[in-house]
């Protein structure tokens, strides 16, 4: 009987205290670790991802090999032009695939007249000759002042001529009123000597004209100063190379 009171008591005892508080879980409580799981061989973003490295792999590697597959050819070092039978040229490795049949390669020494201009930079395509020896062809000397030519002129280039009659070569005419007459066009250079200057501090000047030509020339520069104005590339077009080939066949 005794200890069944001291239970009642001791029971009353704790209700009275109220339920003990509970701990928020967010308190002072350090959450569990929760471990990664490794990828499984039967994972199928796992095998997507092998798929995509090894297509990745296979196509750079065709990628290189067509990129190794080059040839060397002939590339412009500068403007060339109609019916030139000289050329500043440099080898160039490049890329061109079937095309490549198509440019004159580094073994081949290109030779003929150029049918078509040819900018700086450009590739020499084996289309832009034609044959050399079309026609006969005379070279005339000319003595130009530097300042009445291009500068840079060299040999390839194709240029106007031009004359202006001094004052003493017009009988009666007015000084005042003498113009430059145009002599020849699309004339080819051949050579130029600026190192060595003649009389007067004139340049040597060789130009490639066709017989009937020659007079025309040699009269120009006997009845006063003689001027050469440049034709560039982007002026120059089919007609004139049908021009320049037509001239050599006379």
């Amino acid at each position: 009987m005794g200890r069944s009171l001291f239970a009642k008591l001791t029971r009353r005892g704790a209700e009275s205290h109220g339920p003990a508080p509970s701990r928020s879980p967010g308190i002072g409580t350090t959450p569990r670790a929760q471990r990664l799981r490794s990828p499984r061989w039967g994972d199928l973003r796992l095998w997507l991802g092998v798929g995509l490295l090894i297509v990745s792999m296979f196509v750079g590697a065709r990628l290189l090999s067509q990129g190794s597959e080059t040839i060397a050819v002939w590339q412009a070092e500068r403007d060339l032009s109609v019916g030139s039978q000289q050329w500043d040229l440099r080898p160039i490795t490049v890329s061109l695939g079937a095309a490549g049949a198509d440019y004159v390669p580094v073994t081949e020494r290109p030779s003929g007249t150029l049918r078509v201009p040819i900018a700086a930079g450009d590739l020499l395509p084996k289309s832009a000759f034609g044959d050399a020896s079309e026609g006969p062809r005379r070279t005339v000397t000319v003595g130009v002042d530097p300042l009445h030519a291009p500068v840079g002129l060299a040999p390839g280039d194709v240029v106007d001529v031009w004359s202006t009659p001094a004052a003493d070569s017009m009988i009666g005419t007015d000084s005042g009123s003498i113009e430059p007459i145009l002599v020849l066009t699309d004339v080819n250079i051949e050579h130029v000597s600026s190192d060595s200057l003649g009389v007067g501090g004139q340049m040597a000047v060789v130009l490639s004209v066709a017989p009937d030509q020659v007079p025309e020339v040699v009269r120009a520069g006997r009845i006063g100063a003689v001027d050469l104005v440049r034709v560039p590339v982007d002026s120059q077009s089919i007609a004139t190379a049908t021009d320049v080939l037509a001239q050599a066949k006379q």
